[in-house]
């Protein structure tokens, strides 16, 4: 069964099998947990005084504050601007998580609507024949 008619005329619309509609929204879900795991991870205490004030706040400071003193070698001064880099990746890498989760949920729910769709044409064109 497909999730579209393949002799449908618009343009961009893909035909989805059941196989692959169970695979996409596994995918989704998926991306759905994760994201709901980050956000539960955001709200720890532990998490929050450790990594969200101490590292993504705090850590930043010190780096920047040693690499105006002036006073750092060539060799120290790239191994703060390293950390700034390393830390910004981490904030981004979290961040990702949420967005792509609240991605996936309007996926998952559009994906839901047009296999719902599909199925109830298909019921139909079944009962007229």
């Amino acid at each position: 069964m497909n999730i579209y008619d393949d002799e449908q005329d618009d343009e961009g619309v893909a035909a989805l099998t059941h196989e692959q509609y169970q695979e996409y929204k596994a995918s989704c879900e998926g991306l759905v947990e994760q994201a709901k795991k980050a956000a539960k991870l955001s709200e720890n205490q532990e998490f929050k005084d450790i990594v969200m004030d101490a590292y993504f706040d705090q850590e930043p400071k010190r780096l920047a504050g040693l690499m105006a003193t002036g006073r750092l070698s060539e060799k120290q001064f790239e191994d703060c601007a390293s950390d700034l880099r390393s830390i910004g990746s981490l904030r981004t890498f979290l961040q990702d998580f949420i967005q792509k989760g609240n991605i996936a949920q309007g996926e998952l729910e559009n994906l839901e609507q047009a296999w719902n769709e599909a199925i109830l044409a298909e019921n139909t064109v079944e009962e007229m024949v």
